[in-house]
């Protein structure tokens, strides 16, 4: 199995702790890991059901992908025209 360090904020964390102590009944390391695990396993089972759904009922999904280069001054413009055009 594979470890992955994930920084975590306070409220998120305190979610986390919170979810452990009620699936788990402790808030140890190993339950939040349990939580975090169950969390991800879901996400990707979700993402494959609703994808493979939507080629059965050819109900529209968006695949949202980000361009490599961030914004410039170059494309700013164009960016902006296209968000607000009238």
């Amino acid at each position: 199995m594979a470890e992955l360090e994930i920084y975590l904020e306070g409220k998120l964390l305190e979610g986390i702790s919170k979810l452990a102590m009620r699936h788990y009944g402790e808030d140890s390391e190993a339950s939040r890991k349990r939580v975090v695990e169950t969390a991800l396993e879901m996400r990707i089972v979700w993402s494959n059901l609703i994808e493979r759904g939507q080629h059965e009922t050819d109900e529209a999904v968006s695949s949202w992908e980000f361009a490599e280069s961030p914004v410039t001054e170059e494309n700013n413009g164009t960016i902006r025209h296209w968000l607000f055009r009238r």
